[in-house]
């Protein structure tokens, strides 16, 4: 089976090949046609991926500017498709050179089998996990497998070519009908090929794979209390990158009064003193916070219709003009919400690019809008039912809503990295992280921090157990007009706080950062999320396959993660089996895995365990993230008895020139099979991107090492061995026996192969 290390490095290269330019798409040209009936015809975009489309408009039943709807991402032409077709009385058979698709002249009805049309992949009475069942994938513009969803199935917006946008083209009525088929069979096929179909995820800014703290204080919020907090996260030594404010920033409130949320496009008094907007951005900016605001409104545009909730729409001018202002004082970026308005949120996010040009990446927040218990609205929303498909092309989102519960926080954590989220093609996907006691609040964040999106909704990690009952009235969206404001007492079991939890799995998070942006870019490429359920890491693994175990999964490839969901002492863990598993925190091995009982009882330790042969690139440790300096780089290993290896992506990270394929690769391996003498080897970098230095020093950590080497070879030079302490320069050695580990400090080039061999 082909590994997605082997995957990844074949999708580049096709990327590659494939990077000229081509023409502007036509219905001609754009993709592979087959003619039906005359309502109805099949696109084929691979040999493995196809749209059905019936229509029934009047006349022309698929006019080309009808061709690209909302759901599909690729706007230049596909290469065309290779294709047999003949029928017989009662079917119509099309075969490529992988599947074979057989049309019911009698009703339309449609099959999809094997090439040979011997053995029938779809309809499937298998299960499905997420978008994905039996190998193969289903889904119109709403959801795959006809999951319950409030958009229309139908098209309705499509991509404009002369003026580069979705809104622009609008078909009002349920007239064009488009169902997608991928197939892959394994996951990785599958995730790329809709990676490619419906667009990939464009990366963040930088700093928002750090931290955001929201402040949600209702409109008793002021500047005071922003700055104070801060300044509290920086004096308590807790990593955090962005700041959000909610609606009392003065999108919902004036001065300390509360209006209609959404009417107001300006700062409110609160926030106007002591200093004004743009010094006060100016003074967070210098103590490196970026700041967010979230709106409940959004510009009236043409063909804004069906789409959800919004508590205010406004000229879209006027909305455009204050939303620019803002920005121009230093906000760098929005919260949308604005539930059910995956268009809404499209065209909000492309005309911000537009604005802030390539040089800079868009920070935008939307709603996904799927929660087990929502406190205030028991309508159905265990699924995620206002996106559309497309919508994972303007990231990020939350959840919704969630209430505060151990049970609430359990959903959440398969439904963000797994059922709703990883396994449908959303890896930017975040939570609350709001408990009703500071266990929970330990928890919720340590999952946070070894989620994609790590994010609080308000509780700051020094306070104790917050009143859920008055947070629930402050969030709530009507009788607002009537609830008090009350400070919970610091006393007896609300004194404990889980701030020494929090500041200990951040700071590990923020060390990761570069492992972390190097899964960020291989999600852009490839399309296989930053989180990855033990379905989809262990696919040939039988007690992983049938999602036996949802509320574990992959953090990459090398970290596994085990949130405790519950106020218990001790949980069941699946380690997989065939590979060694090491207690990130102990070091303790656990031989060829298996089900173990793990100690939960210690509420400042999430469980995390390393794959052996993982190789983590990480860095300096620091409680923000600076786009503009490069971090000290540490590749720490943990070996096995074979070869194991990671690519490790960077690029300029702050602009959108990755997707013009400005960003590098490089290769880290590590060959223990000679236990006496093993070898690690670093590839020379592919590809460049502004910023790429030609030199530069590393530390690799060789972790689990019970003795020393004899020496250390470097590109055949012995390196020099400073045997009581850290080394003090470049090439050089030491081997630290406390924690048995061996460290090196080399200076690479970027643009040539170099061979570490370490001699026993």
């Amino acid at each position: 089976m082909m590994t997605i290390k082997n995957f990844v490095t074949l999708l580049l290269i096709l990327c590659a090949l494939n990077s000229h330019a081509q023409e502007p798409p036509t219905a001609e040209n754009y993709c592979t046609r087959v003619s039906l009936f005359d309502d109805m015809e099949l696109n084929f975009f691979t040999p493995k991926m196809f749209r059905i489309r019936t229509s029934s408009l009047e006349g022309e039943k698929f006019p080309a500017k009808y061709l690209i709807p909302f759901a599909i991402g690729k706007l230049d032409s596909w290469d065309v498709v290779t294709y047999k077709m003949h029928e017989d009385d009662q079917y119509k058979y099309i075969f490529t050179s992988d599947i074979g698709i057989k049309v019911d002249k009698s009703n339309q009805s449609w099959t999809v089998w094997t090439h040979d049309f011997k053995t029938r992949i779809h309809p499937s009475d298998k299960p499905v996990r997420g978008l994905f069942k039996n190998g193969y994938t289903l889904f119109d513009a709403a959801s795959a497998f006809n999951e319950i969803n409030n958009n229309s199935r139908y098209a309705h917006w499509f991509y404009n070519a002369k003026t580069g946008n979705y809104i622009d083209t609008h078909l009002a009525e349920d007239k064009i009908l488009d169902q997608y088929f991928i197939y892959g069979p394994d996951y990785p096929s599958l995730f790329a090929q809709f990676n490619q179909l419906v667009g990939p995820e464009p990366l963040l800014p930088k700093k928002a794979y750090g931290f955001f703290q929201t402040q949600h204080l209702a409109c008793e919020g002021t500047q005071a209390q922003l700055m104070e907090a801060a300044k509290q996260f920086r004096a308590r030594d807790i990593p955090v990158d962005n700041l959000i404010i909610d609606f009392e920033w003065g999108d919902g409130c004036d001065k300390f009064e509360e209006v209609t949320w959404g009417s107001r496009l300006d700062w409110s008094e609160n926030y106007r003193q002591p200093l004004s907007p743009k010094k006060m951005i100016q003074t967070l900016d210098a103590m490196h916070y970026d700041v967010m605001l979230i709106r409940h409104n959004a510009p009236n545009f043409k063909n804004r219709t069906g789409q959800g909730w919004t508590e205010t729409v406004s000229d879209e001018r006027t909305w455009w003009h204050e939303y620019f202002e803002r920005m121009e004082e230093g906000v760098d970026g929005t919260w949308q919400d604005t539930r059910q308005n995956d268009v809404t949120d499209s065209y909000i996010w492309q005309k911000t690019q537009e604005h802030i040009g390539a040089g800079k990446r868009v920070l935008f927040l939307g709603c996904r809008k799927m929660q087990s218990v929502n406190p205030w609205d028991f309508r159905f929303s265990t699924v995620p039912v206002n996106q559309m498909i497309g919508a994972r092309r303007y990231p990020f989102d939350w959840t919704g809503d969630a209430s505060f519960s151990w049970n609430e926080f359990k959903w959440q954590i398969e439904a963000i990295t797994n059922t709703h989220g990883a396994m449908k093609g959303i890896t930017y996907l975040t939570s609350d992280a709001v408990g009703a006691n500071w266990k929970i609040q330990a928890r919720w964040n340590q999952f946070a921090d070894f989620s994609t999106i790590s994010r609080s909704h308000n509780p700051k990690p020094w306070t104790g157990t917050i009143d859920t009952k008055n947070f629930e009235n402050k969030i709530r969206i009507t009788g607002r007009d009537t609830i008090q404001i009350k400070q919970e007492s610091m006393t007896g079991e609300n004194r404990k706080t889980a701030e020494e939890s929090i500041t200990k799995h951040r700071k590990l998070r923020y060390r990761l950062l570069p492992y972390i942006y190097s899964y960020a870019i291989e999600n852009y490429l490839t399309g296989l999320p930053i989180t990855r359920p033990m379905l989809l890491a262990f696919p040939d693994d039988y007690l992983c396959n049938a999602n036996n175990w949802p509320y574990q999964y992959m953090f990459g490839n090398e970290l596994l993660v085990a949130p405790v969901y519950g106020d218990f002492n001790s949980m069941e863990i699946y380690l997989p089996r065939g590979f060694n598993w090491i207690d990130y925190w102990s070091q303790e091995v656990y031989p060829e895995g298996g089900l173990i009982r793990y100690n939960t009882s210690d509420i400042n330790k999430l469980p995390l365990f390393v794959k052996a042969g993982a190789i983590l690139p990480m860095r300096q440790e620091m409680n923000w993230i600076d786009p503009e300096v490069r971090d000290s780089l540490t590749f720490e290993i943990y070996p096995s008895d074979t070869v194991a290896s990671i690519t490790f992506y960077e690029d300029d990270n702050t602009s959108t020139h990755y997707q013009e394929g400005a960003y590098g690769a490089t290769s880290i391996s590590y060959d223990g099979r000679n236990l006496n003498a093993p070898r690690i080897s670093i590839s020379k970098t592919a590809g460049d991107f502004v910023g790429k230095q030609k030199t530069g020093i590393i530390e690799i950590k060789v972790c689990l090492m019970g003795k020393p080497p004899k020496k250390i070879l470097l590109n055949n030079s012995e390196l020099t061995n400073h045997k009581y302490g850290k080394s003090t320069g470049s090439n050089s050695w030491f081997y630290n026996a406390a924690r048995q580990s061996i460290v090196l400090d080399i200076k690479t080039n970027t643009e040539i192969d170099s061979e570490i061999l370490i001699v026993f």
